[in-house]
């Protein structure tokens, strides 16, 4: 303050002399250039703005809205898309960190389907980025556990990570890059699976998820849970059949391929002791996808030898923007 309040003086001082010189007072060309060389101006104006913190607004799109923060000077951030490495809970987002912190990191992450157990679990309402929010800390650690928001940040939670180092000196810091947060779900693309228990195949232990989506295609990956539920060998083909949700209700979407069509017919197997994968493109069949909501179903059997075999019909769900 004593800088800023010496730079008025000065410059007011300045002010003052070239006035009197407007009004008909000679001032002395010795002064006034003493004056001008005393305050610097281009010096004073770069020693201001060198002592102005710089902020950087980080932004993470994806299938929900888009996550925006503002970052200050001296810490580190990493934005996670969907379906990248660096995302630990949930779908995408950001974390944070000091920089100079050995380890440890604050998630800023859209999740789904956020849930916690109240065990040993303590939580507070609050207010941050003008939005209402619930603090969630487990067995009176000295830092915070999770924060969900509410309302129109429903599904945004903040996540802790090994902060325990550098939390006593960085914690009212980490409140205030939060309180930057903004979410705007208008903003949306690409596309997310959505999680349903109802397509979970218990007589065989087999689910399978998607990543990877886009308006052409997708990953498929197949999860065998119970290895010792299959009475076979899992097997499956290139055969599939997308559906859209309108109004509530499944329908097959349209095909605009024109003439008769076929998938190879050629089995893969399902390993017990890993998940799977297959990368599906369906622009030849569906062409290039509408955003909407949308289910892939698969057929899968529990092939014990030629002509004895079990049939089953493995479902995932997404939605695409």
């Amino acid at each position: 303050m004593k800088k800023h309040a010496m730079t008025f003086i000065l410059l007011s001082g300045l002010s003052v002399g070239l006035l009197l010189g407007s009004c008909g007072n000679s001032a002395s060309p010795e002064l006034l250039e003493q004056n001008v060389n005393e305050i610097s101006l281009s010096e004073l104006f770069n020693e201001n703005a060198a002592e102005t913190s710089e902020n950087t607004v980080v932004s993470q799109g994806g299938p929900y809205g888009k996550i925006s923060l503002s970052i200050p000077d001296g810490w580190h951030y990493e934005t996670c898309p969907m379906d990248s490495e660096q995302i630990d809970y949930g779908l995408y987002g950001i974390r944070f960190y000091p920089e100079n912190a050995a380890n440890g990191y604050i998630a800023l992450n859209y999740i789904d389907s956020f849930g916690v157990c109240g065990t040993g679990l303590a939580t507070e309402k609050v207010t941050i980025a003008g939005k209402p929010a619930s603090i969630g800390t487990y067995d009176n650690n000295i830092y915070w556990d999770f924060i969900s928001f509410q309302d129109d940040y429903d599904g945004i939670v903040a996540l802790t990570y090994s902060v325990g180092d550098w939390w006593e000196t960085y914690s009212d810091q980490v409140m205030d890059i939060l309180d930057t947060l903004s979410f705007d779900p208008t903003i949306k693309e690409g596309g997310a699976y959505i999680y349903n228990s109802e397509y979970e195949l218990d007589q065989i232990g087999l689910s399978f998820t998607l990543k990877n989506i886009s308006s052409t295609g997708a990953t498929l990956v197949f999860r065998n849970y119970d290895a010792g539920a299959p009475t076979g060998e899992l097997e499956y083909g290139d055969d599939f059949l997308l559906e859209i949700q309108k109004n509530d209700v499944w329908e097959e979407a349209p095909i605009p391929l024109e003439g008769n069509y076929a998938f190879n017919a050629i089995a893969y197997v399902i390993p017990t002791e890993r998940n799977s994968e297959q990368e599906l493109n369906w622009e030849w069949l569906y062409g290039t996808l509408t955003p909407g909501t949308y289910r892939i179903k698969k057929s899968i059997l529990d092939f014990r030898r030629t002509g004895d075999y079990d049939k089953y019909t493995a479902c995932a769900q997404f939605i695409l923007n």
